[in-house]
């Protein structure tokens, strides 16, 4: 899979995780925290682990 597909739909699932969560009525400043650390956490994982072109030796 893309890393970028896999970034955008990682980014969606955060963000449908946080509206349910605020739609069922948590403080929305304990939801800014969250979002503010799991957008960060799932975007650079997401820019860790993907793979690199192989370099070829000569």
């Amino acid at each position: 899979m893309n890393w970028q597909l896999r970034l955008v739909l990682m980014n969606l699932a955060v963000g449908a995780a946080l509206y349910y969560r605020w739609h069922l009525g948590a403080p929305l400043q304990t939801l800014l925290i969250a979002a503010l650390i799991m957008f960060l956490l799932v975007n650079v994982l997401i820019l860790l682990t993907r793979k690199k072109p192989a370099s070829t030796k000569r």
